[in-house]
């Protein structure tokens, strides 16, 4: 780690991990055409029934105060926010790897292209919203945690406004690039590997969160009675 700083923070294994699952939230959307196009070209949706179906999938992120609520409210092996970081993480990659061989199945006609792969498919995008939302209220805890200097001022930067600002430059940047590189790279990566492959690809991204969240200092907690 040495000397090096993002923002002006110390660049701990903490400060990667937590620009890191900003980064999972910015990419995410790696996979929207690939979605849109999988539900008219492959399942012939119309434009009409594709607005629909594709706003079931927000509906995860309507109650993300939930999530909060249970986070806090019930522990996972003694942490309120790491433990879920890896659930939600496991989650979104498990329906994003499910939809790949889903696709996959569709795609080359051993599966029907009817009401139960359109079942399927908002089912499995829904999950992932959902692992995702989690995540995302998660680590906006954590930031909250540390701005408001739960974690010390170890670094020496004095805490207060200043490091809660750079903090959060931090994450939205990360979340930022995260998002450009979706939106770059998104259209080419279905029009050259398809939507299939592109799911496939997606499932990978919430595998980091997973993989940061222990990195991330946090108190053990004692469920609530």
């Amino acid at each position: 780690e040495g000397n090096l700083r993002l923002f002006g923070i110390k660049a701990t294994a903490e400060t990667w991990a937590i620009s890191l699952v900003y980064f999972v939230q910015g990419i995410s959307g790696f996979s929207r055409l690939a979605q849109t196009f999988y539900l008219k070209d492959t399942l012939h949706i119309g434009p009409a029934d594709l607005a629909l179906l594709s706003s079931i999938s927000i509906i995860p992120w309507v109650i993300k105060p939930f999530y909060g609520f249970i986070s806090d409210t019930y522990p996972l092996f003694g942490y309120k926010r790491r433990s879920y970081l890896v659930l939600s993480g496991f989650l979104g990659s498990a329906a994003w790897g499910a939809l790949s061989l889903w696709s996959g199945c569709v795609g080359s006609g051993q599966c029907p292209a009817g009401s139960t792969a359109i079942a399927a498919t908002i089912g499995l995008t829904s999950i992932a919203s959902l692992g995702l939302a989690f995540s995302d209220v998660l680590v906006d805890a954590i930031v909250v945690s540390k701005s408001r200097g739960a974690s010390g001022d170890e670094d020496g930067e004095g805490g207060g406004q200043t490091r809660a600002g750079a903090l959060q430059a931090l994450c939205w940047s990360s979340s930022s690039l995260g998002a450009i590189l979706s939106a770059y790279f998104g259209g080419s990566f279905v029009q050259e590997f398809g939507s299939t492959f592109v799911f496939g690809l997606t499932a990978s991204f919430p595998l980091i969160t997973a993989g940061v969240a222990g990195l991330i200092q946090e108190k053990r907690a004692v469920a609530a009675a």
